[in-house]
């Protein structure tokens, strides 16, 4: 299987972390979606070649190998109504009651219930890298590092705090934003009438962040996760986690070893993983259902991305590694652009890697990381 990770350095912004980790594109050949609970209207058992999928209350998105994006469930408002001839598309993002779509040249199309301005596009937004989608507003990150947000703000889930910047993830869910920050650590804003901006003080080390409406989700570089806010009690044997996902009243948790952990609410089943399910390399949770992302064999922990440099046309990134991955820096000019140039290849190691283009004499240049 192969995962991206992508990021920008240019001669004007530091290096940005342009995907987040295990909510963006998993580029693979084939991959395969397994839905159980209340389940959601025209979603198809047979659904493959997918490499993001994004779910909310009621509607769920899916982004294609092609580009191309399907929707099913409640299309009460249009949130599943697709626009005609979209594609080139890099990452998608289903919020309440409506949708998002983020394109390679780094503009986003919406469509959806429009009652709260989160479908208007700031006109001044270009270059985006990473979209989230909550109840009725948006969050974005340029390639300059800036996060922008836009829709309902009442509870000042739109008002991005002044020293945030270059977040590796975000999280618009509810009335609340949250980020996570390259050195492990989370930001939240916005409403917390459960306690869910309420950040545990000293949580650091953290690699993947979730959030529901009234409660948020953090797995930390340990396997570990730490829940605030109103979460479902966790359950004791949480260990080796690398993803998380959180529905209304339920959660799910991913482990290195490919397991899958279902707790909380079960009015409708969401609580129970079906059996025979292997092979998971992304999950998502809504209302009543559950999702699970499968087509691999490995399970590929969230990495750690450190040090991104650029000194006298040199550019170098240093990650934490994993056994029987490959690395590969590859960069491209132009961020429309379809083409990557590998630059070169490294085995993990378990340990700390540094991957180096030394002739980085482009005055704007876009670059990312490989997994296969």
């Amino acid at each position: 299987m192969k995962r991206i990770l992508q990021f920008l350095r240019s001669s004007i912004a530091a290096p940005l972390l342009f995907l987040s980790l295990w909510h963006q594109p998993l580029f693979a050949a084939t991959r395969a979606v397994t839905a159980w609970g209340g389940g959601q209207s025209g979603f198809s058992s047979g659904l493959t070649n997918i490499i993001v999928l994004s779910t909310s209350v009621d509607h769920s998105l899916a982004l294609l190998a092609n580009g191309t994006v399907i929707a099913w469930g409640c299309d009460n408002d249009g949130e599943c109504d697709v626009p005609a001839g979209l594609t080139n598309v890099i990452a998608v993002a289903a919020g309440d009651f409506f949708s998002l779509a983020l394109l390679s040249n780094g503009s986003i199309v919406t469509w959806g219930i429009d009652d709260q301005g989160q479908c208007d596009i700031p006109s001044n937004l270009t270059n985006v890298v990473m979209i989230s989608a909550g109840h009725a507003h948006c969050l974005a990150v340029q390639a300059n590092g800036i996060v922008a947000a836009w829709g309902w703000g009442a509870f000042g889930q739109t008002k991005v705090p002044a020293a945030l910047q270059s977040p590796a993830v975000i999280v618009a869910s509810g009335n609340y934003s949250m980020a996570l920050m390259s050195n492990g650590t989370v930001l939240a804003w916005g409403i917390d009438d459960t306690g869910q901006t309420n950040v545990p003080s000293g949580l650091t080390g953290v690699t993947s962040i979730a959030g529901a409406k009234g409660y948020c989700l953090a797995v930390k570089n340990n396997g570990a996760v730490s829940a605030w806010g109103a979460p479902p009690a966790l359950p004791s044997n949480l260990t080796n986690v690398v993803a998380v996902a959180a529905g209304l009243y339920h959660s799910l948790a991913l482990s290195s070893s490919g397991t899958l952990l279902d707790w909380g609410a079960n009015q409708s089943g969401e609580g129970i993983v079906p059996s025979g399910l292997t092979n998971i390399v992304a999950i998502g949770a809504g209302w009543s259902y559950s999702f699970a992302l499968s087509g691999s064999t490995i399970v590929l922990i969230p990495m750690s991305v450190t040090h991104p440099t650029w000194n006298n046309n040199s550019f170098s990134v240093s990650l934490q590694s994993q056994n029987g991955v490959t690395y590969t820096l590859q960069y491209r000019n132009i961020m429309s652009s379809v083409i990557w140039t590998n630059v070169k290849s490294t085995n993990g190691t378990g340990g700390v890697l540094t991957l180096t283009d030394s002739s980085a004499s482009s005055p704007q240049r876009f670059y990312r990381v490989q997994l296969q």
